[in-house]
């Protein structure tokens, strides 16, 4: 039995499907144009701030609100960006959506191995399509960075994971979409780690690359025989 720390988003939850329905209504709100223009602009605000957020500059509270003013300030609103960041968090905890086949796959793997969820996703948000979902009885525990003080790819996020569990590190693997966050909090804390993207990337820091989750299946059966 292996231990399996999956990220979140764009691992097994579709960020991207749950962002669009949620920035579309934040704009509806405020009479905004869905344009490419204007989102393309969202997301580089956004894009921005996560950054700094995974080196540890700013704090995860800040993002919530930050992305909306400098947002809002781009385009020469003055909307109240604490209210829009409340709002889209919300809209977010609201409308959960899993990608094609991660509830298969949690399926064959629960009761095989001890799945966890790491992510440096905000709280509410998380237990929010964590709950909606239904997949919160798939894993042992949820770490989420906002409870717990530090984020990936912090050593001390993984610290505290394989400490408060008991987990031992040679059975442990990261799962993940995010080299920055994911593969290198995994370097960083020296676990093994899977780095799977849909699209075919690879990464050079990983044990191991997938594109397909029956390819991750395979690759955790391989592990796990032989450890």
């Amino acid at each position: 039995m292996l231990n399996l720390l999956f990220d979140a988003d764009g691992t097994l939850y579709d960020f991207k499907a749950t962002e669009n329905i949620s920035l579309g209504k934040v704009f509806e709100h405020y009479g905004i144009d869905y344009s490419s223009e204007n989102i393309d602009l969202y997301h580089e605000k956004n894009s921005h701030l996560w950054d700094l957020y995974e080196k540890g500059l700013i704090s995860q509270d800040m993002i919530s609100w930050k992305r909306f003013e400098d947002f809002f300030s781009a385009l020469g609103l003055g909307y109240d960006a604490k209210e829009a960041g409340e709002l889209y968090t919300d809209y977010l905890a609201s409308n959960g959506i899993m990608i094609d086949g991660a509830i298969e796959l949690l399926e064959k793997l629960y009761g095989r191995h001890n799945l966890y969820i790491i992510t440096n996703g905000i709280a509410k948000t998380q237990h929010g399509r964590i709950d909606g979902t239904g997949t919160g009885k798939y894993f042992k525990r949820l770490f989420i960075s906002t409870e717990m003080g530090t984020q990936k790819p912090e050593k001390a996020f993984f610290d505290i994971v394989m400490g408060e569990e008991n987990l031992d590190r040679k059975r442990t693997i990261v799962i993940g979409d995010s080299e920055k966050s994911d593969i290198k909090g995994a370097l960083n804390a020296g676990l093994k780690s899977i780095f799977i993207s849909f699209k075919g990337d690879e990464s050079p820091l990983a044990d191991y690359s997938v594109s397909s989750y029956d390819e991750l299946l395979e690759y955790i059966d391989k592990l796990d025989l032989e450890y």
